[in-house]
């Protein structure tokens, strides 16, 4: 007899009734539990390889099967002797949690795929056959009994299902009829729950297992998952939820039971009265001071010297810290020496009215100004020209530098005047600003005493009655031009002539032409695309012309007859060839693909076997009379796909096929065999005819011919 060990000696009977079972040791010393499932001996045969299949291949959700063996009596299995708590006792201490419920019904729904996708279907269970183990893992016991069983029905199927449903709602306390459920869980939840409870779902239990999941995915997330298990396995060991947990919203949790309505009996403290403390000894503290405040009388304690040492140390380093930022510009202390030169020199007075140039020239200036106003009119055109007359200047005021300087002796004065030179050097740097702006200005600042010397020779007639008061002037200048740095300076400014350079202001006259310039270009412009609009319209009506002057001579052609363009010759529609004789069906797919093993048409020729069923023969056909198919599939491994096939129509006199519908898509839920019925209408007028099903989905196959009509075409 098939069986994965000998069978134990039983020990001691447990749980006696339906679900007893006897405590007995495996040969590895393991503590089990053998359960005797009575069937004939041809069911306990069939029943072998699915017993062997859950044996081998254990899932999460489903309780182990540790051995297994065949008697005279049935088939026996040993399971764990603790299989965890039932459903119907957790629940019965009040709903669980969200997250715990969506767990648990994820569980169950997967162990019960497991099932259906191994040929084995418990036809319904109760809260009994769920169990939740001390860890928090949820598995579903007393499937070997169903797979004693032949192959499952779509009522087994859906009455899994919808006792899935019924456990997710208890667990959720949620009403299957449609009572309102509570505010907690979302609306589609609940649909989809009551859904799988009513069978409105399906007997897919792999549907219904994801749709859970896509409704509960913020209940099943991973860390409500922890907490999940964490509280199934309080649940399982018989202990309720603490008050609050960190992994749960507020309102997923359970309410808590009503605090008691008594208050609390507080004690009275009685008066207190201080130890009398003895005359040798110090009074100790109370021992509650230390707990009142023991940091604030360790504050009144610190030496008061070291508080008053630290300001006057951050005083002393703050002023020197200023000091150093202001140490590095040394420009300061050079500028310091400067400033008492100018000091001792009443004349500071007369640097305000130097830059205006009004004061200081009142008698000799005056034509110097005259004489200034009469170039700026023609400045414009002589501007290039005066540069080297300033450098021809400059020459000669040297010379006349080197006369006063013999009279100088009888002046001791002189040296007063000195501190003038800051006062020129001023006015040069003052006249620098409006050098780039005008012209005639540079040259008047940078030579103030040769200024009158430069416009003098230029009128021939007034240079006489001005060198007179220039000696006087320029007396003055020696003075203050005896640091020879000014006429340096001058000659390092005298390329200033550069901005007479920019007088190309020329170029800018062409902007008032080009308003005028636009027109000239753009005339051109219409003009042209007026010429092309012309050439376009000439050019279609002398085209509409020609064209009209062809087409009478087309139309009108004397005495040609009239000839009729060459026609093929008219061919027969295609139609059927006739033969002598029935011609063979062709081979439209191959007999099997996998998965596909076989495809038949169930008649008393070909019988379709079924196990543990009678063979199926009931196709009937004839031509021009009714037809009722029946084809079997055969699949090599269960079958959860779509199948899709057509019927071909081959006329074997005519040499012709025809496509006829076959049923709607189907997706068995795991299914090896799967039979088809239908009732067709064939072609009419054919003699000699064979039927072909042809299957597309999920493979290419195709079954052999069912032959119809007489062995010949006459």
């Amino acid at each position: 007899m098939p069986e994965s060990e000998p069978k134990p000696k039983l020990i001691e009977i447990v749980a006696p009734g339906a679900g007893q079972g006897w405590k007995a040791t495996l040969r590895n010393g393991k503590a089990v539990v053998i359960h005797e499932i009575a069937a004939p001996a041809a069911e306990a045969a069939a029943a072998v390889p699915r017993i062997q299949r859950l044996a081998e291949h254990r899932h999460p959700a489903l309780s182990p099967v540790l051995a297994w063996g065949t008697d005279p009596n049935g088939i026996w299995v040993a399971a764990e002797p603790n299989e965890g708590t039932p459903l119907g006792q957790i629940l019965a201490r009040g709903p669980l949690t969200p997250p715990a419920a969506a767990a648990l019904g994820a569980a169950v729904l997967s162990g019960v795929a497991a099932l259906h996708e191994a040929g084995i279907a418990m036809g319904g269970f109760g809260a009994a056959a769920i169990r939740v183990t001390g860890n928090g893992d949820v598995r579903l016991s007393g499937h070997p009994a169903a797979a004693v069983r032949g192959a499952p029905s779509q009522s087994d199927l859906r009455a899994d299902v919808r006792s899935c449903g019924m456990a997710i709602c208890a667990a959720f306390g949620v009403d299957p009829a449609g009572a309102p459920a509570p505010p907690a869980i979302p609306p589609g939840l609940v649909v989809t729950m009551r859904s799988m409870a009513s069978g409105a779902m399906g007997p897919a239990a792999d549907r219904a297992q994801g749709a859970l999941r896509e409704m509960a995915s913020a209940l099943l997330a991973p860390d409500r998952m922890t907490a999940a298990q964490s509280e199934l396995a309080l649940r399982a060991g018989g202990r309720e939820m603490p008050s609050i947990t960190p992994f749960l919203p507020k309102e997923t949790y359970p309410p808590a039971p009503p605090a008691s309505v008594i208050p609390p009996v507080l004690p009275v403290p009685g008066p207190f009265v201080p130890p009398t403390p003895k005359p040798d000894e110090a009074p100790t503290p109370r021992p509650s001071a230390s707990y009142d405040a023991p940091p604030r009388p360790l504050e009144t304690y610190p030496p008061n010297a070291p508080p008053p040492y630290v300001p006057p140390q951050r005083q002393e380093e703050e002023p020197p810290r200023p000091g150093v930022g202001y140490e590095p510009p040394p420009r300061a202390p050079e500028t310091f020496p400067t400033v008492p030169p100018p000091i001792p020199g009443p004349p500071a007075a007369a640097a305000p009215p130097i830059p205006t140039w009004d004061e200081k020239p009142s008698g000799p200036p005056s034509s110097t100004w005259d004489v200034v106003e009469t170039p700026e009119a023609a400045a414009p055109a002589p501007a290039p020209p005066k540069p080297p007359d300033t450098w021809d200047t400059p020459a000669a005021a040297a010379t006349p530098v080197e006369t006063p300087a013999a009279p100088s002796p009888p002046s001791p004065p002189v040296p007063t005047p000195v501190p003038e030179p800051p006062k020129e050097e001023a006015r040069a740097s003052w006249t620098a600003i409006p050098t780039p702006a005008w012209s005639p200005a540079k040259e008047r600042e940078p030579v103030e005493a040769p200024a009158p010397l430069q416009l003098e020779p230029e009128p021939e007639p007034e240079p006489e009655p001005e060198p007179e008061p220039v000696p006087a002037y320029v007396a003055s200048v020696p003075a203050s031009m005896a640091p020879t740095p000014p006429p340096p300076s001058m000659v390092t400014r005298a390329p200033a002539p550069a901005p007479p350079e920019r007088k190309p202001p020329a170029p800018r006259r062409p902007v008032y032409d080009q308003p005028s310039e636009r027109p000239s270009w753009l005339l051109p412009a219409v003009a042209g695309v007026v010429i092309v609009l012309l050439l376009l319209v000439g050019g279609g009506v002398y085209l509409a012309k020609r064209g009209g002057s062809n087409n009478p001579v087309a139309t009108t052609s004397p005495g040609a007859s009239p000839k009729t363009s060459p026609k093929a010759s008219p061919k027969a529609s295609p139609t059927p060839s006739q033969v002598a004789g029935p011609l063979p069906v062709p081979t439209y797919a191959p007999a099997s693909a996998d998965p596909i093993t076989r495809v038949l048409f169930c008649s008393p020729a070909t019988p379709c076997n079924v196990p543990g069923k009678p063979a199926e023969t009931n196709t009937s056909c004839s031509l021009n009379g009714s037809c009722h198919v029946e084809v079997a599939v055969y699949f090599s491994t269960a079958q959860r796909g779509p199948i899709a096939f057509a019927y071909r129509f081959f006329d074997r006199c005519a040499n012709t096929t025809q496509d006829i519908a076959g049923p709607n898509p189907y997706s068995p839920p795991g299914y090896t065999i799967v039979i088809f019925e239908k009732n067709l209408s064939l072609p009419a007028g054919a003699k000699s005819a064979g039927l072909v099903a042809v299957f597309s989905s999920p493979a290419s196959a195709a079954s052999a011919p069912l032959l119809m009509g007489s062995g010949s075409c006459t």
